[in-house]
């Protein structure tokens, strides 16, 4: 499934693959790596239940890993908890208006604590890019079941349909949107670049040993 939209007047075109994870995912990267897009041009964004936990992606790719957590929502959290305990001191201390203060916060309190729990998946990461938000709302309930999205930029037009046909190949369903789009982490993400762990080690290694 392919689709090509204009949005923001960035030069460049971003192939958005919804891939599944594991093989088909390390296919696709040498397929993408072959047609001449990698480094920045090339992002994996992925999901995992320990984001520290080094990624068994080629050498040298991108990636960037939504913490499958609470990780990040201290915050709301917190405010959800001052608010309800603010609500209880005003009901306390002024009867007057302290009822409908204390409604009041409480309500404010729920609605933070709902939204702390609430999956975000990969919803700020294409906000932060400006993704339409019909596609948006599509990748993230694919990201959800547990897909692997790939974004692979490039200038040249001439490069777009071979990428189609191997992605096709493969029965990988991707969009296209005329534009430049580099994934960030946001939200508790983190970047990565798959072999730089196993480099860390060594050189500890080498330096504990010298």
């Amino acid at each position: 499934m392919s689709e090509t939209r204009d949005a923001a007047p960035e030069p460049g075109y971003t192939v958005i693959g919804i891939v599944n994870d594991d093989v088909e995912l390390n296919q696709v990267i040498s397929d993408l790596r072959n047609f001449g897009v990698s480094g920045d041009d090339l992002t994996v964004v992925l999901k995992r239940g320990d984001p520290d936990q080094p990624e068994p992606l080629p050498k040298g790719t991108r990636y960037v890993v939504v913490p499958d957590d609470l990780r990040g929502l201290e915050i709301p959290i917190g405010f959800a908890a001052i608010f309800a305990v603010t609500g209880l001191i005003f009901a306390f201390t002024v009867p007057g208006i302290g009822t409908l203060v204390f409604v009041l916060f409480i309500a404010l309190a729920t609605i933070l604590a709902a939204g702390s729990f609430t999956r975000v998946g990969v919803d700020p990461i294409l906000m932060d890019m400006e993704v339409p938000a019909e596609d948006s709302e599509l990748w993230n309930e694919e990201f959800e079941k547990g897909k692997v999205l790939v974004f692979a930029s490039m200038t040249e037009r001439s490069v777009l349909r071979p990428i189609w046909e191997a992605l096709r190949r493969q029965g990988v369903d991707f969009h296209v949107l005329k534009r430049r789009l580099e994934p960030q982490p946001v939200s508790g993400a983190a970047l990565r670049w798959a072999g730089e762990e196993e480099e860390s080690e060594e050189r500890v290694t080498d330096a504990q040993r010298a």
